[in-house]
């Protein structure tokens, strides 16, 4: 943590480049006396989707979330990188959390600012919350003060503080008070109403993660932020203008990551394009769903040309637990399978944090558990469907149509009479089949389907949730193979610097420090009853 401590000196300086041409705003960053809250939420937003939608996405989460393949490579293959994890670490704390610290710090006792101070503090916790489900116990306010050895707060305890600081900042926002500049806020424009329906969505989200049975989990401190919430929905992301999402710019120093990757630089990268993934094609394509059409391409050459066609996430494929089956994606080339859809490739890409239709389906979930009874789950499921497809520029009857489909329909099984094999994954172990009854499976599988490159919320859901098929990662040609990662190391540069602290850390997780050390929310992984143990 005194590598972070040694680069707060130069943070406010680096703010400045981190947001050129991405807005222009009324202050000399030559001469910065106090920079305004302006100023720094925009450096903070952007600055945040660039780590969570750009290398961090790629390399670590994509893999993870079963959306996309990353292809090859340390992360991509269930294992590790330290300077990979350094640099995440670091942004997270400088670039992301330092600028709205800064806002409170500088900001808290001027009743003038009182609103935009409570803002800064919002998406502090939003970026804390994605740093607890990251790495597990992490440092909190005094990582950010520049103290040279900074405790760690517990998970769990992490997570009833968000719980508790983002209720007491919704009580507090005034609706009529002071605002961000429309330019300034990224997110939503100024309105402090949309913030407020923010932060109580993200209080719902927090609750469900930490909603399972203990050990793994708080049912009764759910609960009750659960129904708190349900008491005045109206605070809540309830349509599709309330959805907080940002994006990038047209210039080369603020496009987006992805277009930089693939489409700028697409002669440098083209051995590890990312693409389509074979899990999200067989979620989609045997149930009609056109959701496909929008989060890839059809494949522009090789075997499968003209068609949805995603890469396995394995290195190696597994090939001897296929028995008979040929192996489709031997000898094929990242060109050979389907790209990301061109509406996340574009360099002014939008990036979710929170969407309507996870509101929707969050509050679906947590109706089906009883602890929010303003409407029945299926309601709220459906609403779900139908805002993610209204996102993607879908219309009212392709939804209606999807939604009428065996194991969408609510309680409905899938139907995969005379085409099982178009359910599931090339080696058969892993399936998109829905029992009748599931409407748990039905609410998770469609929450997944909403967030597509949303890697940190994807990856918490398939972690506390595990009712998903996804096929595991063989990293070897021998079969060798492991589940999606429970969760990061501890950065390398935090046991050179704060090596107590984050050995304290790591006892906390039973003394375990790796990648498969599972987080207090999850649920462990779930074996794959067709693979040999």
């Amino acid at each position: 943590m005194k590598l972070i401590n040694l680069l707060l000196i130069l943070c406010l300086g680096v703010l400045v480049s981190c947001t050129k041409n991405f807005e222009e705003l009324n202050t000399d960053p030559n001469q910065p006396t106090k920079v305004e809250p302006d100023f720094l939420l925009t450096s903070s937003i952007y600055n945040t989707l660039n780590l969570q939608g750009g290398d961090m996405n790629r390399v670590v989460l994509f893999n993870y979330t079963q959306y996309f393949s990353g292809f090859q490579g340390e992360f991509q293959r269930y294992t590790y990188n330290d300077a990979s994890n350094n640099t995440n670490w670091s942004n997270t704390y400088i670039k992301c959390l330092q600028p709205v610290y800064q806002i409170e710090l500088n900001y808290k006792d001027n009743p003038a600012y009182s609103n935009r101070v409570l803002i800064a503090r919002i998406w502090k916790d939003y970026l804390f919350s994605n740093a607890v489900a990251m790495w597990g116990s992490i440092p909190m306010e005094s990582s950010l003060q520049g103290n040279p050895s900074v405790p760690f707060t517990k998970e769990q305890d992490v997570y009833y503080k968000l719980l508790a600081d983002l209720k007491n900042i919704s009580d507090s926002l005034n609706v009529n008070g002071d605002k961000y500049t429309a330019g300034a806020d990224k997110i939503y424009g100024g309105d402090v109403l949309k913030w407020k329906k923010f932060a109580n969505t993200l209080r719902l989200k927090i609750a469900l993660q930490i909603s399972n049975d203990a050990p793994n989990g708080d049912p009764e401190a759910a609960k009750k932020a659960i129904q708190e919430i349900a008491q005045n929905e109206a605070n809540t992301i309830t349509s599709q203008a309330e959805t907080a999402a940002a994006t990038w710019g047209t210039t080369s120093d603020t496009w987006s990551y992805l277009y930089n990757y693939v489409t700028y630089n697409y002669t440098a990268n083209k051995a590890t394009i990312p693409v389509l993934c074979e899990s999200l094609v067989y979620y989609t394509l045997p149930y009609g769903d056109p959701r496909i059409t929008i989060y890839g391409q059809p494949a522009k050459q090789g075997p499968n040309a003209g068609k949805y066609f995603g890469q396995n996430i394995s290195y190696g494929g597994g090939s001897q637990y296929a028995g008979n089956i040929v192996n489709p994606h031997t000898g094929l080339k990242q060109d050979d399978y389907s790209y990301i859809g061109t509406r996340f490739l574009k360099p002014n890409a939008e990036f979710v944090f929170i969407s309507y239709a996870q509101s929707c389906l969050l509050k679906a979930e947590a109706a089906l558990k009883g602890w929010w009874t303003n409407a029945a789950p299926q309601t709220y499921y459906y609403q779900g469907i139908g805002a993610s497809f209204d996102r993607y520029g879908l219309t009212p009857a392709q939804a209606t149509a999807y939604q009428n489909t065996p194991g969408i329909k609510w309680g409905t099984a899938s139907d995969t009479t005379g085409r099982q094999a178009q359910f599931q994954d090339w080696m058969r172990i892993c399936t998109s089949y829905v029992p009748a009854g599931d409407t748990y499976r039905q609410i998770i599988m469609q929450h997944w389907l909403a967030t597509p490159n949303q890697g940190m919320d994807a990856w918490s859901l398939i972690r506390r949730t595990r009712v998903l098929d996804f096929e595991p990662q063989f990293a070897t040609y021998d079969g060798n193979y492991a589940y999606v990662p429970q969760r990061i190391l501890f950065p390398a540069s935090e046991y050179a610097t704060n090596g107590a602290e984050v050995k304290k850390a790591a006892q906390w997780l039973g003394g375990a420090d790796n990648l498969f050390a599972k987080l207090w929310f999850a649920l462990p992984n779930k074996p794959n009853p067709k693979l040999p143990y």
